[in-house]
């Protein structure tokens, strides 16, 4: 039972690389949605991407290891770069929510 905790890193790592990815996706379709709704389907498409695998058993526990991880946090900076490139030239309403937090 205990091994199925390697997958928790993904669980907190995972939103934070969704997140951005559905904010560019966002910025360059121009929907104006709300930093909220954003970031509740960014905790569900890591959910789904990691119960749906593992529950039809396309993939094992044993693929859930730290180079998987290093390639999700590395590609969260990399579209936290991108989104703030794109934010000067794709301005949001999202954008004045994120600024009074």
């Amino acid at each position: 039972m205990l091994h199925n905790l390697i997958v928790v890193p993904f669980y907190f790592v995972g939103p934070l690389a969704a997140l951005p990815l559905l904010m560019v996706v966002s910025r360059l379709l121009r929907l104006k949605v709300a930093i909220n709704t954003l970031v509740g389907g960014a905790i569900v498409l890591t959910l789904a991407s990691i119960v749906v695998p593992l529950s039809f058993k396309w993939v094992t526990l044993s693929a859930f290891t730290g180079r998987p991880l290093a390639v999700l946090m590395l590609l969260s900076f990399a579209l936290t770069v991108i989104d703030a490139a794109l934010s000067k030239v794709l301005p949001l309403p999202l954008d004045d929510e994120l600024r009074e937090l």
